[in-house]
């Protein structure tokens, strides 16, 4: 019986094993490939490359405009505030009489911009309005306005 198995698996006079060299020939192939499609990658800042996990834009609190932040006048109360505006991202436990409009984004490629908006209030009333530089209205070239998708760049164009 063994004799039986040896000769089985035993290679025939003039045939060699090429196993090792089929693999080497595999692995030679599959590096090349990778190689090639690594070079495909898109340029863009806004999208993962094609050897990278897919990012995606996370925006994140009340998207403001210094044209909605216009509406908010000094003597209005708190629901004409938050009507105007929406509810705040952030009330403070030690400062009730302060409301902060917060937002933030977040590239695909990890780079963020911030924008903070502070309202406050005395007597519950509208005191004062500190704001960071805003976008003067909605523009649809705002990378963060709900709903924006970047143009293609000449680099990722085909």
């Amino acid at each position: 019986m063994n004799e039986v198995f040896a000769r089985r698996h035993r290679p025939a006079a003039g045939r060699r094993t090429t196993r090792p060299a089929r693999g080497a020939w595999l692995l030679a192939a599959t590096l090349a490939a990778a190689l090639a499609a690594g070079g495909c990658a898109q340029r863009d800042p806004n999208r993962s490359g094609l050897l990278e996990p897919y990012r995606t834009d996370l925006p994140q609190g009340n998207y403001l405009t210094q044209q909605t932040l216009d509406q908010v006048k000094e003597g209005m109360t708190r629901e004409q505030v938050r009507f105007a505006l929406g509810t705040p991202l952030l009330r403070h436990v030690f400062h009730p009489d302060r409301w902060d409009y917060v937002f933030r984004y977040q590239f695909p490629n990890g780079r963020a911009e911030l924008r903070r908006a502070t309202i406050v209030f005395r007597d519950d009333r509208v005191a004062a309005i500190e704001a960071e530089a805003l976008p003067a209205k909605e523009d649809p070239a705002d990378p963060a306005l709900p709903g924006y998708r970047p143009p293609a760049t000449a680099e990722a164009r085909p």
